[in-house]
């Protein structure tokens, strides 16, 4: 094998690792980003639950309830979706 071949090889692989370095980067950033939103959805489903569940304040009427079931269903549909859950 002459030099120059070595050369070319090494350069592509090089340029294979740029990519596959490149790539790595954008899933980690859209994993940070998915963390992000898992925890911003925990977040929105534990006060719901405060809001349902405390004894301490005066019971919320049907259709409050209602609106909390459902921005709790969102949030859970949100977060299935961030881990991959729906696929």
């Amino acid at each position: 094998m002459s030099h120059s071949n070595s050369l070319n090889e090494l350069a592509a692989q090089a340029e294979a690792l740029r990519d596959s370095l490149s790539q790595t980067a954008k899933d980690f950033e859209q994993f940070e980003f998915n963390v992000r939103g898992v925890h911003e959805c925990m977040e929105r489903i534990q006060k719901c639950m405060r809001m349902v569940g405390n004894d301490r304040k005066a019971a919320l009427s049907a259709r409050d309830t209602r609106k909390v079931m459902a921005e709790m269903e969102d949030a859970v549909a949100e977060m299935s979706g961030l881990l991959n859950l729906d696929r």
